[in-house]
C-alpha cells in the first residue's frame, strides 16, 4: 500500500506493522521519522543497519520471536535497506510477529525494485516515497517556520535562504535554526 509523504498522518490509522520509507529526500524522511514516529512512540526503539541484521540474521529473528515480559511494544528502525531485507520481511509476515513495528529506511528505489513492488502491492505493508522538494515547497516550509516563531522576514530573504539550502530540507532547517538563533540573540542584546 502506498501513502504519499504528505499523508504520513494516515500511518497511525493503519494496522500495518512494517513500513518502508524510501527516496532521495532524506531531510523530509528524517523529519517525519523523528517528529511523527519516534517522538510519538511509546515503547522501546532499536536501530540497526541492514548489514548488522544480515550478518546476525538468525540471532535477530530469534530476538523478534522471543518476547520479553517487560517489553510491550518495540520499534525497530533499519537503515540503508536494500532488496536483501526481503527475506526478513517475509519471515516476519509468515510468523505473524505483531508486537514489533519495523520501519525500513532506504534511499532511491527504482520502479522495478522487488522491495518497492512488494510494499506497493501488499495490503499488510506500507511504503512512503519521499521525493525531492521543489523551491515552492521549501519556501512554504521556511515561511511557516518564521510564522511559528513569530518573526517577520522578507520574501527576498526567504528566497535567499532557500537557495542556500541547495534543495535539501535538512540544510534548510539548519539554516532556519541558525537565523532564528541569531535573531533571538540580537533581541537579547537590544
Amino acid at each position: 500500500m502506498i501513502i504519499k509523504a504528505y499523508e504520513y498522518e494516515k500511518i497511525k490509522k493503519i494496522n500495518s506493522k512494517i513500513f518502508l520509507f524510501y527516496g532521495e529526500n532524506n531531510g523530509y524522511k528524517n523529519q517525519v521519522i523523528k517528529k511523527k514516529i519516534i517522538d510519538q512512540f511509546n515503547g522501546s526503539i532499536e536501530r540497526y543497519e541492514e548489514s548488522e541484521i544480515l550478518n546476525n540474521y538468525d540471532s535477530f529473528v530469534s530476538g523478534l520471536t522471543n518476547k520479553s515480559f517487560f517489553e510491550e511494544l518495540k520499534l525497530i528502525l533499519i537503515s540503508r535497506v536494500t532488496e536483501k531485507i526481503i527475506k526478513l520481511i517475509n519471515e516476519v509476515l509468515d510468523r505473524e510477529i505483531n508486537d514489533v513495528n519495523i520501519l525500513l529506511n532506504a534511499d532511491i528505489l527504482e520502479k522495478k525494485s522487488k522491495l518497492r513492488t512488494i510494499f506497493e502491492k501488499d495490503k499488510n505493508l506500507v511504503c512512503v516515497p519521499f521525493y525531492k522538494d521543489d523551491n515552492r515547497t521549501l519556501i512554504g516550509f521556511a515561511s511557516e517556520f518564521f510564522k511559528n516563531k513569530k518573526k517577520s522576514i522578507s520574501q527576498e530573504a526567504i528566497n535567499i535562504i532557500v537557495e542556500r539550502s541547495s534543495g535539501d530540507r535538512m540544510n534548510l532547517e539548519n539554516e532556519l535554526n541558525k537565523i532564528s538563533n541569531f535573531l533571538i540573540n540580537k533581541e537579547k542584546i537590544s
